[in-house]
């Protein structure tokens, strides 16, 4: 069945994502991320049917190597809170064939994105299964042929958006109809198409994975109760459908055998009984008695409100007896009809006494003239949240951080508060937690503050961790025998490329989680609950996050760990920079290059590798360039300026002996016999051309 599906979304950095991340996730590729050297391989990834990049005609044609084309986005985005993409996702209807699936993609974003200048990088996922989808990641940049000009903030505009929603609708009916399918979609929402239904949530890739394994998910959980919900407004309505056709049929019956009398006239409440008679002059006739019309005799209640008798099931004075009895008992079943319906509908909202009243009790009492929370001294003192979160703050040692709060529908907020701002608001954190968010921290600034995170630990890594000098400054359960740890591992600010490094070294070393090894992943905040539906317990709980170690002091082995990422880092450097070197050489261009040493060394090397494989010795092969350059009359001096800026070999040396293994290798060119009799021939020959003269 062809469902409406179409949400878009923006990728920033204030999220903690990357372009580069997001585009090598949905394309199952591996794309290395040249801003923060962290590689995001996903080709284990399966369900990824097809990718394609397109583009307007005046872009350049590197935007279609995806790698190129979002390290390219990242380098332009200078603001830590940048906006890095826009991703649309559109269900595709599963009638189609795959080849019109990817055609009614292509079609839809070349007309309503391409063409306005967008670059879209398209992903095609299980077009032959259940739930047929593409992700359209799109830049956020005008494309000229000299690369990504400024943002087009049009279109963030919100007509923009309703276009893009309702386009989809008209392309996936077109192509319905073109393929004689009868199945059409809508993007408006249910209620304005008149229909009582509650919408259904979208469950996504992860929580299809984990509910197929047995495992209970909120998300799952909601999704069945809705759709119990929606069956139950089906029968309801179909049952309301067959009264009203009974109804009407009973009334007609009715009607025929009816004959005129005096039940046909018009009386009045007040001076009439249940059988039409009046009142005046009948002995009794100021109790207030009357009888059912089933005989039944029933006190009045003088005090009752107006609305309250004319509510469904109360006793109308005026129904004669015996003939109106089917009638009022289809008004009554309609009327509880009516109510059922409105208690299956009701549950949209989803309201729960319990989830009110702890939320009352969440709620702060006092704010100051800025709004911001206050916190009271009782508080301060009785309060085990605001404790836990206290003690796990200051042994972070540091001036500001970032709070993230993510809502039980996945959307993270992300707050950048002192420590005193953080505990201020603990109240709200309170109330935001039982709401179903769970609550994040970690440092904030564009450099680590010298601590990393481990996660996904157990006590037997924790005591290894110990035992090893990586001793935490913080450890955090966050679940019953899982743990987090923050280790310090320097007192001065880290780059973000070597505080990545030491997290994932230390992350494979203790066989933590290496997802969350990075410079800049949130931990959980003491003194709350862990939202996750994993680890409810039996009875309904959520376990709190405890604050067990809060000591803030730097490992006792952190020199040793920093001096050994510095270590990896130039390694990698030195061998990204002899690739560079390498691929220099090998597409230098054809020609003779008498008098440019750097295009000669680069012919000759490449002749040299052709001839000897990709196993040559580099150092061997400078040598044996020198020497041909040194018969050829160039300098010493331009020999050491070529081997500094093309020899592939030198990045790989140690640091500060280059310009060593430079001279050593030109010197030794200079000395070898053959070099020195060509130069003395010159020398000759230009001495008999001055005598000559």
């Amino acid at each position: 069945m062809a469902i409406y599906h179409c949400s878009v979304k923006i990728i920033s950095r204030s999220q903690g994502r990357s372009s580069t991340g997001a585009a090598a996730y949905r394309s199952a590729e591996k794309i290395v991320d040249e801003r923060t050297d962290i590689t995001h391989d996903y080709r284990r990834k399966s369900g990824v049917d097809h990718s394609v990049i397109m583009a307007p005609k005046n872009a350049p044609s590197w935007i279609k190597d995806r790698s190129q084309l979002w390290n390219t986005i990242e380098q332009v985005e200078k603001r830590k809170d940048s906006q890095l993409c826009r991703e649309v996702e559109v269900a595709i209807p599963k009638e189609l064939s795959s080849q019109e699936m990817r055609l009614l993609v292509s079609g839809y974003v070349e007309e309503q994105f391409v063409k306005k200048g967008m670059v879209a990088d398209i992903n095609f996922h299980h077009l032959d299964g259940e739930n047929p989808h593409a992700h359209i990641l799109l830049t956020m940049r005008e494309i000229t042929p000299e690369g990504f000009g400024k943002k087009n903030r049009s279109w963030n505009q919100k007509e923009r958006l309703q276009d893009w929603r309702k386009s989809w609708e008209q392309h996936a009916n077109q192509s319905l109809e073109r393929s004689g399918h009868h199945q059409r979609i809508d993007h408006r929402t249910l209620e304005a198409q008149g229909i009582d239904r509650i919408p259904q949530v979208h469950i996504g890739a992860k929580v299809s994975e984990m509910e197929s394994r047995g495992q209970r998910t909120e998300r799952g959980a909601r999704v069945i109760e809705i759709c119990k919900a929606n069956e139950k407004i089906i029968e309801l309505e179909k049952y309301r459908e067959a009264l009203k056709y009974e109804r009407s049929i009973e009334v007609e019956e009715c009607s025929e055998r009816r004959r005129p009398g005096k039940r046909d006239r018009t009386v009045s409440p007040s001076n009439s009984d249940l059988n039409g008679r009046t009142d005046k002059g009948q002995p009794g006739a100021e109790k207030s008695e009357s009888r059912t019309s089933s005989g039944v005799e029933r006190t009045a209640e003088p005090n009752l409100k107006s609305d309250e008798r004319s509510r469904p099931g109360y006793p109308q004075s005026r129904s004669p007896a015996g003939e109106r009895d089917t009638d009022r008992t289809a008004l009554s079943e309609e009327h509880e009809l009516e109510g059922l319906l409105s208690d299956a509908l009701r549950q949209r909202e989803y309201s729960d006494g319990a989830y009110e009243r702890i939320i009352a009790l969440a709620r702060p009492q006092n704010r100051d003239r800025q709004g911001s929370h206050l916190v009271s001294d009782q508080t301060k003192r009785l309060d085990r949240t605001y404790l836990a979160a206290r003690r796990q703050l200051k042994a972070f040692n540091c001036d500001a951080f970032e709070v993230g709060i993510r809502s039980s529908n996945g959307r993270m907020m992300i707050r950048q508060w002192s420590e005193k701002e953080v505990l201020n608001s603990v109240p709200w954190l309170k109330r935001e937690n039982a709401k179903g968010a769970d609550i994040f921290i970690r440092p904030a600034g564009e450099q680590n503050q010298g601590i990393i995170l481990m996660d996904d630990l157990d006590r037997s890594k924790l005591t290894r961790m110990k035992e090893s000098g990586l001793e935490p400054a913080i450890v955090t359960e966050t679940s019953p025998n899982n743990y987090q740890a923050w280790v310090r591992v320097s007192d001065q600010p880290l780059t973000p490329r070597m505080a990545t490094i030491i997290s994932k070294s230390a992350a494979i070393h203790f066989e933590a989680d290496k997802n969350s090894a990075d410079w800049r992943h949130f931990g959980r905040l003491a003194g709350f609950t862990n939202r996750k539906p994993e680890h409810v317990s039996p009875d309904g709980r959520n376990p709190w996050v405890l604050c067990h170690t809060s000591n803030g002091q730097k490992a006792s082995k952190s020199k040793a760990i920093v001096e050994h990422a510095s270590k990896i880092i130039r390694q990698v450097d030195a061998e990204n920079e002899k690739r560079k070197r390498l691929r220099t050489a090998l597409e230098a261009p054809d020609g003779f290059f008498r008098y440019d040493p750097i295009r000669n060394y680069q012919k000759q090397f490449r002749a040299l590798r052709e001839r000897y494989g990709r196993d040559m010795d580099l150092s061997r092969a400078d040598l044996m360039i020198c020497k041909s350059m040194a018969k050829q009359g160039f300098s010493q001096k331009q020999l050491l300026d070529t081997l500094e800026q093309a020899s592939p070999e030198l990045s790989i040396r140690k640091a500060a002996h280059e310009m060593d293994y430079c001279k050593r290798t030109v010197k030794t060119a200079f000395q070898d016999p053959e070099v020195q009799l060509q130069i003395e021939q010159k020398l000759s020959q230009k001495r008999s051309r001055g005598l000559s003269r």
